[in-house]
């Protein structure tokens, strides 16, 4: 933004990302990340012969081999599904590639749009293939893209959204606002969606305190700000900090109660 570029970003989803993990490719990665044979067989041995049914009352459905996927709430499901999917930004040589389990996007910045959106076309085209190639499913329908610019940058172009084809003679859906990892992101990177979201989701929690605060003591109060609000307002603190001060008065004005809250003093 700050060199004048237009920066395109895909979103991917992918449908039942860690149900759908095949376990023979799964153990052939394993094999190539350079895990020995001795833990490439305990590895086997955990991904093999499971099988699920389901109970209702005292009724039981017959028993099904579980022929792919990781076993969810375990500590190793995560990161049998990261090695999985470790190899993918070697189809995407001409853009970057940030991975967060199952939370991929793919981005580049180009200084036009018609530059830009051929370069993601390329790199959407080769992730489908690599998708189908690894058996990964790819909702298309949660699938986006985002077009990120400086606000007079965006409002020059005629049509300030991305063009990119699916496999299915599909286009992806270009989108304004996006919640991604726990942050709202706009296309000029004002976060003022985000703000805006946050401040709405901390308000009625601190007015609930506010109307209860003759009957906590200041210690309890303390305890309570620092508990169910502070994490919030923390989180992503540095990324979004640098918002105008007009986007974050109500996000500050939030802060304020809270500490007075805190400390039992007036604002």
């Amino acid at each position: 933004m700050e060199q004048g570029n237009l920066t395109g970003a895909i979103f991917l989803d992918f449908a039942k990302a860690f149900d759908t993990v095949d376990h023979g490719i799964l153990l052939q990665k394993l094999k190539n990340s350079g895990i020995g044979d001795s833990t490439l067989t305990w590895f086997q041995s955990y991904v093999s012969d499971r099988s699920q049914f389901v109970s209702i009352s005292d009724s039981t459905s017959l028993p099904l081999p579980v022929t792919c996927g990781v076993p969810q709430g375990s500590i190793l499901g995560p990161l049998l599904f990261t090695i999985f999917i470790n190899d993918l930004p070697n189809v995407c040589k001409a853009s970057t590639v940030h991975m967060y389990a199952d939370d991929t996007v793919i981005y580049t910045s180009k200084p036009n749009l018609t530059q830009m959106e051929a370069v993601l076309q390329e790199q959407f085209t080769g992730v489908e293939k690599w998708i189908a190639n690894n058996k990964l499913f790819l909702n298309t329908d949660k699938t986006v893209t985002m077009l990120f610019g400086t606000a007079p940058k965006l409002h020059k172009l005629q049509t300030p959204h991305l063009c990119v084809g699916t496999k299915s003679n599909g286009t992806l859906t270009t989108v304004t606002s996006l919640k991604y990892l726990g942050m709202w992101l706009d296309p000029n990177l004002s976060f003022g969606p985000h703000i805006e979201k946050l401040s709405s989701k901390l308000y009625p929690k601190l007015g609930a305190l506010y109307r209860n605060k003759s009957c906590l003591s200041p210690a309890v109060r303390k305890q309570i700000v620092q508990q169910m609000l502070m994490p919030a307002i923390e989180y992503g603190d540095v990324v979004y900090a640098a918002a105008r001060k007009h986007t974050s008065r109500n996000l500050l004005h939030c802060i304020t109660h809270s500490v007075a809250l805190c400390y039992n003093v007036t604002t």
